[in-house]
């Protein structure tokens, strides 16, 4: 998992809304995603509000709204949220590298090759 006290990790952490666990459950080669995404969105959306981010199914789900409150929608933000989403399918979750996307130990990944020759070989070893 991520190190969150590294500074992207902290400015989504202080984001994540009241009653919402403040949790980054995605791997460190998505960080400087993540933090591509939080510029982005402070631009259009300055108190922008995080509910969920994390893996599934081997891409990034990051779950926010344009505001506190929950009844916003904006176009613009929620196709931002697509593209780092859809663009996380092509980075290696553990080192940020060109990826693809695996089932290892009958999870989705998306990992480099040499991660994904690591992580089956520790999944058989």
């Amino acid at each position: 998992m991520i190190d969150e006290n590294l500074p992207e990790a902290q400015r989504i952490l202080a984001r994540i809304a009241v009653g919402w666990p403040e949790l980054l459950e995605v791997n460190p080669g998505w960080l400087p995603l993540l933090g591509r995404l939080d510029e982005q969105l402070s631009i259009i959306a300055p108190d922008y509000v995080v509910l969920q981010c994390k893996s599934k199914f081997g891409a990034l789900s990051f779950y926010a709204q344009p505001s506190p409150d929950p009844g916003t929608h904006d176009d613009e933000f929620a196709g931002i949220i697509h593209a780092a989403e859809w663009e996380s399918t092509r980075l290696c979750e553990l080192c940020g590298g060109p990826a693809q996307q695996y089932t290892i130990r009958l999870w989705s990944w998306t990992l480099c090759t040499d991660h994904a020759r690591q992580m089956a070989e520790e999944a058989h070893g």
